[in-house]
């Protein structure tokens, strides 16, 4: 599961779970520093079926994730998350090739910020996309523009203005700071 930071890829899917998948993060120094050193002990100590979330911070689980799902039949028993990064996704689809499906979590639609939920299955048809478009208010002008500013992203939903600047500030801050540092790219 990638994604950009907080759109709750990690909240999503620890929902998902059974009970009986072992969460651990990356952000944590100690798991972070056995999944560099020693994947196979790793593996060892945090068994599957299993949510690693921000692996990204060590790619060197990719491996032994590959051997796990060669030595397994069983589809799902690792589940990764991560900031969508162009090296980080480019050495997972060289390492788990054919092992691997990957989803992208974007932030809140507007439909999804309205609250609003269609009772059909998905369907393209024309008849079906213009009921649901009946259901829509007509689009004007201020309310694109509302949805541009507010942004999807869950944590600025129903907040004023100075804490949602707040945030997006933060998160540039981080952004631009931490993950173009962490990707090798700071001057």
């Amino acid at each position: 599961m990638t994604g950009a930071r907080q759109v709750g890829k990690t909240t999503m899917l620890k929902h998902l779970a059974d009970s009986d998948r072992t969460y651990v993060t990356m952000d944590n120094a100690m798991a972070r520093e056995l999944a560099q050193s020693d994947p196979v002990l790793f593996f060892q100590t945090y068994k599957p079926p299993i949510l690693i979330d921000e692996v990204q911070k060590a790619p060197e689980l990719f491996e032994q994730i590959k051997v796990i799902c060669d030595e397994s039949d069983e589809k799902g028993l690792i589940w990764l998350t991560g900031s969508q990064q162009y090296k980080m996704m480019e050495r997972v689809r060289e390492t788990l090739a054919g092992r691997i499906g990957i989803l992208e979590l974007y932030s809140l639609s507007a439909r999804e910020k309205a609250g609003m939920i269609f009772d059909t299955d998905l369907d393209f048809s024309l008849a079906t996309l213009q009921a649901r478009q009946r259901k829509f208010p007509k689009n004007d002008v201020l309310q694109v523009f509302n949805h541009i500013w507010e942004g999807g992203m869950p944590q600025v939903q129903g907040v004023d203005n100075e804490l949602r600047q707040e945030y997006f500030n933060s998160y540039i801050d981080t952004y631009l700071m931490r993950d173009v540092a962490d990707a090798g790219y700071a001057a």
